[in-house]
């Protein structure tokens, strides 16, 4: 793995700030990975310039037969072609103007000694020629503002930078943040990381203006001291959200041949994560689920956490979860627990957790939503709804007086959902979402999501 230098910086923005890009493998045939990428790149603010020795033309686009051919200089190379193949490219894209290349391809140390022989041979040519490059055996990279150089869709616009050490398994990450909506502002698969490493990513995102806050799927690293100090650095600009693979001995055994890394030990890193100020994320979808809280809602002030729910048993499920994570459940003051009395029904609860029951709608949701969120013993608040279809209730009004109470507070507490009753309490989870309030299916999801908010905020009160 190649050191940082200096100018790291600068070498990693080519990466994601190309205004010309060839690619090298490019098909007409749909079955293969250099038609999915060449597709991308043609939807993408870039020229593209198809490398391929079949067809003078590939969907529609020039072709050329070599990096030699080509008009004008490019600013990044991306080959999926034939492992074999690749060492013997890095003259030609230095040559091509480049000093930048995303590698595709696979077969190299995830495959063994023999692979592991290509991959040296690929590190030298590419040093020998001043060549930096992501890869192999990676999907590739995408910024969601200018291009998308990967065989994976383009993510929704938006303030989350994704590095993933497995390809495939970021790709269907970017899949699942279409479906929830989660904006991503650049995503950076890094396969084997034979060259361009974890450290120099990070460090690259934490500087990125446009990125608020850094996922990470990491299965292991070779620099485990360089990765520690990289992740404590970018956790002081920034939330930074780890989900580690290769946990047990079997799935560390599972990573060698994924990626050719060891995973090391599973206490070790998640002492370092700690450590680090950085937090864990338990499974793919809580990843995904916690960098969005930290993207969509202020970092709250303290553990109280106030709970509006329409369904006493829900109300229960998230008090039990908020407490078993470390969030503290408040009286509420008297104040608050006066005025609720006044406009809810009387078979409402007005302790916390808060129980509008049943036929409490959207005035109802609006009123006790401003109420805690101006009670100061609440320093976030969870907004729980199992939507009914029953009293002519429509799907969203209790997410619209959710929205309202939000307004008229005029506080800058973390507000959150939990809407069950699953599509027929979609549209009014989609109108929260919108509005940058983080919706969930689970009151258990939310719980954890909420404590590994808490959780950085600790260590940015002890640290920073």
């Amino acid at each position: 793995m190649t050191s940082v230098s200096p100018n790291s910086s600068s070498v990693i923005d080519s990466f994601f700030n190309p205004r010309n890009v060839a690619l090298i493998g490019a098909s007409s045939d749909y079955r293969k990975l250099g038609n999915s990428i060449l597709m991308n790149l043609l939807a993408s603010e870039i020229n593209v310039y198809p490398i391929t020795r079949n067809r003078d033309r590939v969907l529609g686009v020039k072709a050329y037969s070599s990096l030699d051919d080509l008009p004008e200089p490019v600013d990044l190379v991306i080959i999926a072609i034939s492992a074999k193949y690749c060492p013997g490219l890095m003259p030609d894209v230095r040559r091509a103007g480049s000093k930048n290349a995303v590698i595709i391809s696979g077969g190299f140390s995830e495959t063994g000694e023999n692979g592991e022989a290509l991959e040296k041979a690929l590190v030298e040519s590419a040093a020998s020629e001043g060549v930096r490059f992501i890869g192999p055996n990676c999907v590739g990279v995408s910024n969601s503002r200018l291009f998308n150089g990967t065989f994976t869709m383009m993510p929704e616009r938006g303030n989350i930078a994704f590095i993933s050490q497995s390809g495939a398994l970021g790709g269907m990450l970017i899949y699942t943040t279409r479906q929830k909506r989660i904006g991503i502002s650049k995503f950076a698969s890094i396969g084997n990381a034979a060259d361009v490493s974890f450290v120099e990513i990070l460090d690259y995102f934490k500087e990125d203006d446009r990125s608020n806050v850094i996922a990470v799927y990491v299965e292991g690293v070779e620099n485990g001291r360089a990765f520690y100090e990289s992740l404590s650095q970018a956790a002081r600009k920034k939330p930074v959200v780890v989900l580690k693979g290769g946990r047990s001995e079997v799935g560390s055994r599972a990573t060698l041949s994924h990626t050719g890394s060891l995973a090391g030990s599973t206490q070790v890193f998640d002492g370092m994560i700690r450590q680090s100020g950085c937090v864990t994320a338990p499974t793919l979808d809580t990843l995904l689920e916690i960098a969005k809280l930290f993207d969509y809602q202020p970092l709250p002030s303290g553990r109280n956490i106030g709970i509006i729910s329409n369904t006493g048993g829900a109300g229960v499920l998230a008090t039990d979860a908020s407490a078993n994570f470390g969030l503290r459940i408040p009286s509420l003051s008297e104040t608050t627990r006066k005025e609720l009395r006044q406009v809810l029904s009387p078979m409402a609860s007005i302790e916390n957790p808060i129980d509008v029951v049943a036929s409490g709608g959207r005035r109802e949701y609006r009123i006790t939503t401003e109420l805690m969120l101006r009670d100061p013993n609440i320093d976030m608040l969870l907004v729980i709804c199992a939507v009914p279809t029953f009293a002519g209730m429509t799907q969203t009004e209790h997410a619209a007086g959710t929205l309202e109470g939000v307004r008229i507070s005029e506080t800058d507490k973390p507000v959150l959902g939990v809407w069950l009753a699953g599509d027929v309490g979609k549209p009014g989870k989609d109108l929260l979402e919108m509005n940058r309030i983080p919706c969930y299916d689970d009151p258990f999801t939310a719980a954890i999501c909420m404590a590994r908010v808490l959780d950085y905020v600790d260590f940015r009160s002890n640290h920073l």
